[in-house]
């Protein structure tokens, strides 16, 4: 049913899915996660930078939402968004193109 939705429900797109299931893990999308993301939404929209419609919250927001939630688990750790988009990301959260990430 989740990779359903999310898909858009075509079975090319549920068997994709399925198959990256294989070998990562997805984060969940709980309270905690949605009320930071929404708050970075509502900050960015106040400092004239919205990164979404008005009447949504993108998923770079929910990225960034994890991201300062895992570095908050995980103090001292390097966590980083490996991404090719950086622009709304590093409003909140260490983004970088992935070939930049040093470790």
């Amino acid at each position: 049913m989740f990779f359903s939705v999310i898909s858009g429900g075509t079975p090319k797109g549920i068997k994709k899915l399925e198959a990256i299931a294989n070998f990562i893990d997805f984060l969940e999308v709980d309270r905690a996660v949605v009320e930071l993301a929404a708050e970075f939404w509502a900050e960015a929209r106040l400092q004239g930078q919205p990164t979404a419609n008005e009447k949504n919250i993108d998923i770079d927001m929910i990225i960034a939402a994890h991201w300062r939630l895992l570095s908050e688990s995980f103090p001292g750790r390097y966590v980083v968004i490996s991404t090719t988009n950086v622009k709304h990301l590093r409003l909140f959260a260490e983004a970088e193109e992935w070939q930049n990430i040093v470790y």
